[in-house]
């Protein structure tokens, strides 16, 4: 089955470029069961189009993170605020 999967790209590094882009999109590409990638330095959104029955979410959070970035699912629950 086919899912949608949107990551932001937080903290430090970010997406700067298009050769950012392109890196991380030939990387995620080459994973068994990715069918598109979008990588936008711009928003710092990534958008991956998996088949949910060969991958899932954490094997994309881990690809990213061997990259460099800290990518937040936007499945994931928000962060509570720490309070003062």
């Amino acid at each position: 089955m086919l899912k949608s999967l949107g990551f932001t790209i937080t903290g430090e590094p970010q997406l700067h470029c298009a050769s950012c882009e392109q890196r991380v999109t030939r990387t995620l590409r080459a994973l068994e069961g990715v069918r598109e990638v979008h990588a936008d330095a711009t928003s710092q959104r990534v958008e991956v189009l998996i088949d949910s029955a060969r991958l899932d979410t954490d094997t994309v959070v881990k690809h990213l993170d061997l990259l460099g970035y800290h990518a937040q699912p936007d499945d994931a629950p928000a962060r509570a605020a720490s309070s003062p």
